[in-house]
């Protein structure tokens, strides 16, 4: 592994399994060449990532269940120095918290681990997906730089296609946004906001965003992630408690 690409093995493997996947769905009679083939090869690939991930959302799920049960007991270590600003008070503060979180097994930060072990997977994606739309990546995922659902082709950004690309990497990136408003909507829904939970507030906004300048396959690989967060918070919110 180079110093100065540490992302190459993570974008050889997730080009790899992005092929394999392809390769499967052209053996079993879709077209290879074809851009539904592709997303569809997209969309397994966002199986395959979030079902090994799945025993970390489940920790994770139930690492927040354990932060709300926690809420009145922080209110009260804040009740405890309200009206002080001063270190003395503030590291009290910080200690009573520190210890509460180690007594009922908490790392308030869990949430974010399943999102950053995702990040440099996506980022193997986007760079695997660009290599092989300026030609420079894998002869094997040479016929993605070609692929076009819809008028738009897959390696093309949503606005450098023209009018096609624009309507379908918007597209992906409208069904990325709602579902990830819905998702924070429904973890909203069971009680306070864990530490951190503002930032996942912002998601939604960073997605739309960024994914401008995104491919219209990556986009489409968000859209199918942010779809699976979806169904995973209404699953776990069904099935997991706080053991």
């Amino acid at each position: 592994m180079s110093l100065l690409d540490p992302i190459a093995p993570v974008r050889a493997a997730v080009g790899g399994l992005l092929t394999v996947l392809h390769d499967l769905l052209a053996g079993a009679g879709l077209d290879a060449a074809a851009g539904t083939t592709w997303l569809l090869a997209v969309a397994l690939l966002v199986v395959a990532v979030r079902a090994a991930l799945l025993p970390l959302a489940v920790r994770s799920h139930r690492s927040g269940l354990r932060m709300r049960a926690l809420q009145p007991e922080l209110a009260r270590i804040r009740e405890r120095s309200a009206g002080r600003t001063d270190p003395a008070a503030r590291r009290e503060v910080a200690e009573r918290t520190a210890a509460l979180y180690r007594e009922r097994g908490v790392r308030p930060l869990a949430a974010f681990v399943p999102l950053l072990v995702q990040v440099p997977l996506f980022l193997g994606l986007v760079q695997a997906l660009e290599h092989a739309a300026h030609a420079s990546g894998t002869a094997a995922l040479g016929s993605f730089a070609a692929a076009v659902v819809l008028g738009a082709p897959l390696a093309a950004a949503a606005f450098a296609g023209g009018t096609p690309s624009a309507v379908v990497g918007v597209a992906f990136l409208a069904v990325s946004t709602g579902a990830q408003v819905l998702t924070q909507h429904l973890a909203a829904a069971g009680g306070p906001s864990a530490p951190g939970g503002r930032l996942l507030l912002l998601l939604p906004v960073v997605t739309a965003a960024a994914g401008i300048a995104f491919p219209i396959g990556v986009t489409a690989y968000w859209a199918c992630s942010a779809l699976w967060t979806l169904g995973q918070q209404l699953v776990l919110s069904r099935v997991v408690r706080l053991a």
